[in-house]
């Protein structure tokens, strides 16, 4: 069987990475062949009925080629906008057991993969496999071999589609010549029990209790919502909608602040609307994970006033840091060099006016050591300086010496890092990230990157993460979420 090699590549910092590629020609591959996976198979064993003349665009064969021959350039265009309706997973039965064939959107347009099982499918295309969609069909030319002269042999196939129903044909030379190879129906998502939002989740922060859900007889929902030295909501009450389950409860300015949460299996997210509340947090989305189906309602404070009292302490004590940092940017106030406590700077001292690369610039204040509290970002070169303000003085949080880092911060799991980028090589890149709980109380550490040797290509690209080997899936996938979340600071 003819094997197939997938190049594919992902973007960090708009830059797109073809990490795979790189090696396939370092490697040498001569011939590049895309997996027909079970096809021989089934284009023998497809029913013998082709399709009718009312499956045909246009009657007979010379007709169909140059229908879809003038379609090409201006139909598939605008007609893709009809696969927005057929999105979704269509199960169908195939010799394998139950095969998929699955539409979705993607950031070129729109996927359409068959896998007749978990480890094999008939193809993997993409919009631009497309020839033409009309009367209710798709009509994709997928390239079955693609050989290093770069000689093509196609297969051709059809999507006949009505209401949660496709009937896929399949021919190999030609559209005409198509013949049914399965009925697929759409699978219907079930709706989780509403039960299920009911319990007790943990905070990733503290791995503490910090989120109650409880149903009451009424349909609508108890909720309390514990958010580590931030805020609490004891007085949330909610309600099942098709967003998820909503709530509304009282925020720190004492105004009405409402959010949903929404499961992910065991994970609850909960997301909080309003710009006031951003603001006040930094962040709108927090996730818990499910420790018990029984709720602790009473084990939660019952008097809000009084619970919040700390953080409405915590909220005085934001505005003088805030205070502090605008006495900085006014030249009010020197800050505290964090290399050397006895040494000082100000903000005159900073080149503020000049229109060069090194110039700096005031920023936004945000809470990057994740207490409540506000830090001023002075954007700059290499990523600029974060300030701290703390015991009446204001103080370096971060900064990066040299030329080779450049400083950012990230949102990830439910909390703000603050990351050093390294990608002074070629074939070389590193990250290292800080999660902090307070300006002085660093929690958390993550370092992750990957090396390429052009010494020794055989070896590939290293990726790891905190000093462990990781495939580039894995990291892949870190890196998604973690660069999706960046905010740069130059």
């Amino acid at each position: 069987m003819v094997q197939r090699i997938l190049l594919k590549g992902w973007h960090l910092n708009g830059k797109s990475v073809m990490k795979k590629a790189v090696m396939a020609m370092i490697m040498g591959a001569a011939l590049l062949t895309l997996s027909s996976c079970g096809q021989a198979k089934n284009s023998e064993d497809a029913q013998t009925n082709e399709m009718s003349s009312s499956a045909e665009p246009g009657g007979s064969t010379g007709e169909v080629q140059k229908t879809r021959n003038d379609n090409i350039v201006g139909s598939v265009g605008s007609d893709l906008e009809e696969l927005e309706n057929l999105t979704g997973e269509y199960e169908y039965l195939s010799d394998y057991g139950t095969g998929k064939l699955i539409i979705q959107k993607s950031s070129n347009g729109y996927d359409i993969s068959d896998y007749e099982s978990e480890s094999s499918y008939r193809f993997l295309a993409d919009s631009s496999n497309i020839e033409t969609i009309e009367n209710n069909r798709i009509y994709v030319k997928y390239p079955e071999q693609v050989f290093s002269d770069d000689t093509v042999n196609f297969s051709y196939y059809v999507l006949e589609y009505s209401t949660d129903e496709i009937n896929v044909y399949y021919g190999e030379s030609g559209f005409e010549e198509a013949q049914l190879l399965y009925h697929a129906t759409k699978k219907i998502e079930v709706r989780a029990d509403v039960y299920e939002y009911e319990g007790e989740y943990n905070s990733y922060d503290v791995s503490e209790p910090a989120l109650e859900i409880k149903k009451n007889d009424d349909e609508t929902y108890q909720i309390q919502i514990d958010l580590f030295r931030l805020w609490g909501f004891y007085d949330s009450a909610g309600k099942i909608t098709e967003e998820g389950l909503e709530f509304a409860a009282t925020g720190p300015g004492g105004n009405e602040v409402n959010g949903v949460i929404k499961l992910e299996e065991d994970i609850a997210v909960v997301t909080i609307f309003g710009q006031e509340w951003l603001d006040f947090a930094g962040l709108s989305e927090y996730k818990f994970y499910k420790t018990s189906d029984v709720p602790n309602i009473d084990d939660f404070p019952v008097n809000q006033q009084e619970s919040n009292m700390q953080d409405v302490a915590d909220t005085g004590s934001e505005a003088a840091a805030d205070e502090l940092l605008d006495s900085f940017i006014n030249g009010l106030a020197d800050a505290v060099d964090a290399e050397n406590p006895a040494s000082t700077f100000s903000v005159s001292d900073l080149n503020m006016d000049s229109e060069e690369w090194d110039t700096y610039s005031i920023g936004e204040k945000v809470d990057l050591d994740n207490d409540g509290e506000n830090e001023l970002i002075i954007n700059g070169p290499y990523g600029g300086i974060y300030l701290d303000a703390r015991d009446d003085k204001v103080y370096e949080f971060a900064a990066v010496e040299g030329t080779a880092c450049i400083l950012s911060y990230t949102y990830y799991n439910g909390a703000v890092w603050i990351m050093y980028s390294n990608r002074s090589s070629a074939g070389f890149e590193f990250y290292h990230m800080e999660k902090f709980e307070g300006a002085d109380n660093l929690t958390a550490e993550m370092n992750f990157g990957e090396e390429f040797d052009p010494d020794n290509a055989e070896a590939g690209i290293k990726y790891t993460l905190n000093g462990a080997e990781i495939s580039y899936d894995e990291y892949t996938e870190l890196c998604s979420k973690i660069f999706a979340a960046e905010v740069n600071t130059n």
